[in-house]
Formats: structure tokens, C-alpha cells, sequence
């Protein structure tokens, strides 16, 4: 009995420590941005930061995105290590850091997909002052479905109490409106028509207009100046999850490759499709390769179903885990001779089956990566590609083979 009490009054004690570190952290920095959103949280969180600290505000930020990051108060950055698989407590850590750090303002991407977990992040943990909302589309309907109007609702638990709310364009937004109104928050509408005139040709990377209406409309909201925030935004290191593009040699021949797997909704996957140029009819075949997650059904086939009608590209290359059902429906969509499915072939032997492609100098086939094997490479684009769908699994292996001889953003 004597132990059991000792244990117990060590756990208390823990406890206690932990509620009062907490509280003082939440009262040493007096400005919290909660970032939420289907797409491009990691992105906002990234921008917001650094028209923050451009200002001279000391700022700190952490994304979770395709790789989780702590971002410092002089913009260096370290990734997030894990013994284990991703906990939302660790943002008690992270806003803890802050503190130590003598940081003015957190920037902070929600880590939460259950509904239930984040509103936890919000009342329990971060208990923003301004609370961010990107936009509401179809992704995590398995958790947050089974519509984007019940996932409108879920996102809309990290909203601030009497605090300031900004939602980029997205449908719903009467929910999001009036659960503001509910907590006492005023909600304001990030547009792309407010991006003053030539800000997007700064960003030497694919950023969206839309994220940096978004995260304008924070850093006015703070009295920062356009001219000042965009300065710091312009010069923002983008989250590992942005599209690059890679030339490489494969068979022979000069392919061109955009890594889009990041976006892995229907969505936002075809705005950057379009908006690089891959469903236009260009002088070189444009190949879609979608690697799929066998857990992802409904993803799947919304992605089959915008086959040659908004997802246009002259080849389709299924890899990934795919149930029969998913080969079906992508098989109904497309002509026979221009979808393939090597199913979970390994990276190089998809990339060997991308260099057959619209085969158009008539060099036969043979594996000569990245320019080795003697011969010079073509000087000639031969194939765009597009790597769509989920980064998971075959999608690192292949990124991994095609960017070996380096990357440039998009």
C-alpha cells in the first residue's frame, strides 16, 4: 500500500508540473495561430511565420505535413522525431519550446484528423488567439465523412474563442460562420483578388494564391504591411511536400517529372496538374502515374472516375496497393494501350516501363539512369510525368530514384 502511494503521489505531482508548465507557456506567448484546413496547412504555416518574423516578431512555427518540422525564431528548421507514431500531445512540447525560445507568436499546423482530437488541440492544448481554416475538401471523409459538409464541421472545432478566424475560399462556409459566431469570433474570408498585383512572381517555388490570400489576410490582421510580410513570405523554404520538378535519363531517353504526390486529393492534385502545364496537348506524351493506398478505396476511385475528362494526360500508370474493384473502374475509363497497372512493381521497373512511353526516337529500351552508360543524354524533354495520388510506400522509392541527380521547384 505504502508503494502504490508513493507512485501515486509521483504521478499527481507529474501531473501537476505539467498543467502549471503549460499554463506558463500559454501565458509567455501571447499570440497563437492554429492553422487547420484539408489542403495546404503546412504551406500556411510556413507563409504566416515568415511575414511574422519578417516584421520582427520573434516567431517560431511547427508543420506536421509530408515531413514535421520545428521552425526557429531565426527561420532555422529541424525535423520532429518520434519514438512512436504521431501523438497530439506533442504540441504541449512544442508550444513549451516557444517559450523557452522567448517566442512572441507560435504558428502551429493541427496535427488532428478525428474530429474529437481536434477539438482537443484547440480547447485543451493550443487555445489560439487566431485561428486559420485553409479550406474544406473530400480528404479524411472516412473520419471526418461521411461529407465535406460534416468535415466543415469538424474542422471548424479548432476555431478560437472571442479570437480572430480566417478561412481561405472553400465551400461550407456558412458552417464554419456560424460555429465563429457560436465562440465569439470574428470571421474573415482570405481572397485571391486581395494578393496585391505581382506578388506570386516572387516565390521561386508552385505557391498558391490562394494560401497567400490566406495568410495575408493574418499578418494584416497583426498591422503588419503587405510589402513586409510578402518580403519574408517570398523568401519562405517551402515544405518538403512542394512540387518539384527533375530531368533525368532513364533507357535512354530525357524524361521530366513533377513530384505532386503530396496533394493527394482530387482537388488540389488537378489545380497543380493544369496549372503546370500536364493536361495540355503538348509536343511530348504527358504520363499520369498514381500510386494508391489499398486503404483509400473511395480516394481511388474518385481519382478513376476524373480519368480523361478532368485529369487529361496521354498515358495512365496505376502502381500501389489495388483491389479489383479500383483496376475495374480505371480499366472502364481508359482505352487499352494507354493504362497500365504493374500493381507494387518496384521503382525501377516502373520507371523502365515510364521510358517506353510514347516512345518517340525509337531507342530501344535498356536502363541507363541519370545520364551513366556512356552515351550522352538527349537534349530533348521526351515524356512529362506526373507522380499523383499518395506519397506512401513505392511513391518514396520512386521520388527517391528519379531525384537522385537533384530536384528544382516548381
Amino acid at each position: 500500500m505504502t508503494t502504490f502511494l508513493i507512485l501515486l503521489g509521483v504521478v499527481l505531482a507529474s501531473w501537476t508540473w505539467e498543467a502549471v508548465r503549460h499554463r506558463r507557456a500559454l501565458a509567455a506567448v501571447p499570440i497563437r495561430i492554429h492553422v487547420n484546413g484539408s489542403r495546404g496547412k503546412s504551406s500556411v504555416t510556413r507563409l504566416i511565420a515568415a511575414g511574422l518574423r519578417e516584421s520582427g516578431l520573434p516567431t517560431v512555427a511547427k508543420t506536421t505535413g509530408t515531413a514535421a518540422r520545428f521552425i526557429h525564431t531565426d527561420g532555422a528548421e529541424e525535423p520532429i522525431l518520434r519514438l512512436g507514431p504521431p501523438n497530439i500531445v506533442e504540441q504541449v512540447g512544442i508550444l513549451d519550446r516557444a517559450r523557452r525560445e522567448k517566442a512572441a507568436a507560435i504558428v502551429i499546423e493541427c496535427m488532428a484528423v478525428r474530429p474529437d482530437l481536434q477539438k482537443i488541440s484547440e480547447e485543451k492544448i493550443l487555445r489560439s488567439t487566431i485561428g486559420v481554416i485553409t479550406n474544406v475538401r473530400a480528404d479524411h471523409l472516412d473520419v471526418m465523412g461521411p461529407t465535406t459538409r460534416d468535415a466543415a464541421v469538424a474542422i471548424s472545432s479548432t476555431l478560437p474563442r472571442r479570437g480572430l478566424a480566417f478561412v481561405g475560399q472553400t465551400d461550407h462556409l456558412d458552417v464554419l460562420e456560424r460555429e465563429a459566431n457560436r465562440r465569439g469570433s470574428s470571421l474573415r474570408c482570405g481572397r485571391p483578388e486581395s494578393v496585391p498585383p505581382g506578388a506570386m512572381d516572387s516565390f521561386g517555388y508552385l505557391e498558391h494564391e490562394e494560401n497567400v490570400a490566406v495568410a495575408l489576410e493574418v499578418t494584416r490582421s497583426l498591422r503588419i504591411p503587405d510589402d513586409v510580410a510578402l518580403r519574408g513570405m517570398h523568401r519562405v523554404t517551402p515544405d518538403p511536400g512542394a512540387c518539384t520538378r527533375t530531368k533525368f535519363v532513364v533507357g535512354g531517353r530525357l524524361l521530366e517529372f513533377f513530384n505532386i504526390f503530396a496533394a493527394n486529393d482530387v482537388e488540389s492534385t488537378l489545380s497543380i496538374w493544369d496549372r503546370v502545364g500536364l493536361g495540355a496537348r503538348g509536343d511530348c506524351p504527358s504520363i499520369a502515374l498514381l500510386n494508391l493506398r489499398g486503404d483509400r478505396i473511395d480516394r481511388s476511385l474518385q481519382f478513376a472516375d476524373v480519368l480523361e475528362s478532368h485529369l487529361v494526360a496521354d498515358y495512365y500508370v496505376v502502381v500501389g496497393d489495388l483491389t479489383s474493384s479500383v483496376l475495374r473502374r480505371f480499366e472502364s475509363k481508359v482505352p487499352a494501350g494507354r493504362f497500365f497497372a504493374p500493381g507494387r512493381a518496384s521503382a525501377s521497373a516502373v520507371l523502365d516501363l515510364l521510358s517506353t512511353l510514347g516512345h518517340l526516337d525509337g531507342v530501344p529500351g535498356g536502363r541507363a539512369p541519370h545520364g551513366e552508360g556512356g552515351a550522352e543524354p538527349p537534349s530533348r524533354i521526351q515524356a512529362r510525368i506526373g507522380g499523383i495520388g499518395n506519397i506512401g510506400g513505392l511513391g518514396h522509392e520512386i521520388v527517391h530514384e528519379v531525384t537522385r541527380s537533384g530536384a528544382v521547384l516548381c
